[in-house]
C-alpha cells in the first residue's frame, strides 16, 4: 500500500513537461476564483475572498483532465500526465463527473445549506442548525465514499447508471475493501488539511487551486490502481 501511495504522490511530478501541465490545471481554478470574487463584488460589494476556493468545484476542464488520468489508471495505462488537448471533451467529461458528484452530494449539501441558514438566524433554532450541519458532514462522508468506485463503473461501462448501481458499488468495494477504505480515509484527511490551508487569508485562495488539482491527480492515480482491480 505504501508503494502505491508513493507512486501516486510522485505521478503528477513525472514527465518532462509536468510543471506546465500542473500550472494549467491550477491556473484555470485560479481564474474561476477571480471571476467568483468579481461577481460577488458586483452583487454585494463584498469581494468574498473567504469562500472563493469553492469555485474550483465547477472547474470542468480540470475535472475532465483528472477523469482522463483516472480512466488511464483504471486501464493500467497512466505513465505520465496526458497533454491538455481536446478541450470540448474535457468540458464534457468534467460536466458528467460534476453531475455524478452533485447527485451523490445533493442531500448532504441541502443539510449544510439549511443548517447554515438556521445558524445565521440564531435564537432557539441555533442548535437545530448545528445539528443539521453535523448531519450534512456525516452524510457527505458516507455518500462520497461511493464516488470513486461509481466513477470507475461509469468509465468501465460508459453507462451513467453504472455510477449508481448498487451491485456495482458494493461488489466493487468488497473486492478491494482493505485498500479502498484506508485510501478514502487518507483522501478525506488530505483534503481537510488542504482546506485549512485554503482558509488562510489572501494566500490560501491563491495556493488552493494548484494544491486541489495536484490532490485530485494523486487520488485519481491511487484510486485507479485500486478500483481497476474490481472492474
Amino acid at each position: 500500500m505504501f508503494v502505491q501511495i508513493k507512486a501516486s504522490a510522485m505521478f503528477p511530478l513525472r514527465g518532462a513537461d509536468w510543471p506546465r501541465k500542473l500550472l494549467i490545471g491550477g491556473a484555470t481554478g485560479l481564474l474561476l476564483e477571480l471571476v467568483f470574487v468579481g461577481l460577488a463584488y458586483l452583487v454585494s460589494e463584498e469581494a468574498a475572498f473567504g469562500i472563493a476556493p469553492l469555485a474550483v468545484a465547477v472547474n470542468l476542464p480540470a475535472i475532465g483532465y483528472v477523469v482522463r488520468v483516472y480512466a488511464a489508471a483504471l486501464r493500467r495505462d497512466a505513465a505520465d500526465l496526458p497533454e491538455w488537448e481536446g478541450w470540448p471533451g474535457l468540458f464534457a467529461g468534467g460536466l458528467v463527473v460534476f453531475s455524478v458528484g452533485l447527485a451523490y452530494g445533493i442531500i448532504p449539501l441541502l443539510f449544510l445549506l439549511i443548517g447554515l441558514g438556521l445558524l445565521v438566524k440564531g435564537g432557539i433554532i441555533l442548535f437545530l442548525g448545528m445539528v443539521l450541519m453535523v448531519l450534512g458532514v456525516l452524510a457527505g462522508m458516507f455518500t462520497l465514499f461511493f464516488v470513486p468506485i461509481g466513477l470507475a463503473g461509469y468509465l468501465a461501462r460508459r453507462r451513467l447508471e453504472a455510477a449508481f448501481h448498487p451491485a456495482t458499488l458494493w461488489g466493487g468495494i468488497n473486492a478491494v475493501l482493505t485498500e479502498y477504505v484506508p485510501t478514502y480515509v487518507l483522501s478525506v484527511g488530505l483534503f481537510i488539511a488542504a482546506g485549512m490551508l485554503a482558509a488562510v487569508p489572501y494566500l490560501g485562495p491563491i495556493i488552493w487551486p494548484f494544491l486541489w488539482f495536484y490532490l485530485l491527480l494523486f487520488q485519481a492515480r491511487l484510486f485507479g490502481d485500486i478500483c481497476g482491480k474490481a472492474m
